[in-house]
């Protein structure tokens, strides 16, 4: 209410009206349909649906008033569709309550949400149960944010259409075949299978790795259509292989300060790449394979001497050699070693 005692916010526009409701939880949202006869229908316009499943005052009755709004919503055509689904729902001994989860399920098909975030609460251990998403038609991008839990199987009818996904802090035992994929980014992910090849993902074009523990000895990324590629402190590979002929963009870095693991050989083969940047990463063999030497017009070479550094500047430097006679032709042997030489902190853009 404003000093003149109007209700300013009741008489703004509808569409208005449901983005400033939809910051609240939909529960809530829900409940304004009582306040008066201009927001009776707010909860079956706001653009994004959130829903806490691990809170107490859910009970059935009020799950079951919450799915009814979602059905009416969907019936009431594209008007009234829901842009974004964020839905939490808890984990109680190592196992999914079969209600939540059935519940959880019926929430993500009636929404049918292009943009889905499913949340689940982490656990002091590794739960032992698999679980699963059940996509619905209208899903583009769906993130998985589940402390501790293993990533979900991606099924239903809008696994095929899926275009962007984002697992948070979930160990990878088997990755889903995504055929419509584009995007994918890993954060604070446990890799314990093998990355995604061209069969499972065959259009991915961009995939980011941030604080990442590999548990395998070798990774090797093979993707056809991939065009760029961010590694930061991706540990636990002793020898990475990337094979993207269409890869543009590389991205390989260990923020100073982090005390990174070496790789014992790093090799890639990417003959349309354009720009590379190289930070803190030291490998004992780096065989890089830019097609035409020089094709690569952009980037920084970087290594930064800290404490806990456990190689010595000599080292840095003769890999920072390789790496600049694979990319720029021109430099002499004498013009490449004046190009590592600046010691602590070198930085060269290329």
């Amino acid at each position: 209410m404003a000093g003149d005692g109007a209700d300013h916010i009741t008489a703004l526009p509808p569409e208005l009206r449901a983005r400033i409701a939809a910051s609240l939880p939909f529960r809530q949202v829900a409940q304004l349909a009582t306040l008066s006869r201009p927001w009776r229908h707010i909860h079956r316009h706001t653009p994004v649906v959130e829903l806490k499943l691990n809170e107490d005052a859910l009970s059935e009755d009020a799950l079951a008033g919450l799915e009814l709004a979602l059905l009416r919503r969907g019936q009431e055509g594209s008007g009234s569709r829901v842009d974004t689904l964020r839905i939490t729902f808890p984990v109680e001994h190592d196992i999914v309550d079969p209600r939540v989860r059935r519940h959880a399920g019926l929430i993500v098909a009636l929404a049918d949400a292009r943009r889905i975030r499913i949340t689940v609460p982490g656990l002091g251990s590794f739960p032992r149960n698999e679980w699963s998403v059940d996509l619905s038609p209208a899903a583009l991008d769906l993130e998985v944010a589940a402390v501790c839990h293993p990533s979900p199987t991606i099924a239903g009818p809008g696994a095929a259409a899926l275009q962007k996904l984002c697992l948070d802090t979930v160990v990878v035992r088997e990755w889903p075949s995504l055929p419509s994929l584009r995007h994918l980014a890993l954060r604070n992910v446990i890799v314990e299978a093998p990355y995604p090849t061209g069969a499972r993902c065959p259009r991915l074009e961009h995939m980011c790795i941030f604080e990442c523990s590999i548990g395998l000895a070798c990774v090797h990324i093979d993707l056809p259509l991939l065009r760029s590629l961010w590694m930061d402190r991706a540990y636990g590979a002793a020898r990475v292989t990337i094979d993207a002929p269409e890869l543009e963009e590389l991205d390989v870095n260990w923020s100073a300060g982090y005390a990174g693991e070496d790789y014992r050989s790093f090799t890639l083969r990417a003959p349309r790449l354009r720009r590379l940047t190289w930070s803190e990463q030291f490998a004992e063999r780096v065989h890089i394979d830019v097609g035409r030497p020089g094709s690569v017009t952009s980037g920084r070479i970087k290594f930064t001497w800290e404490p806990v550094c456990c190689r010595a500047m000599e080292d840095l430097r003769a890999q920072m050699a390789r790496i600049l006679e694979g990319l720029l032709p021109e430099l002499s042997p004498e013009g490449v070693a004046d190009a590592a030489r600046d010691g602590c902190n070198f930085s060269r853009r290329i």
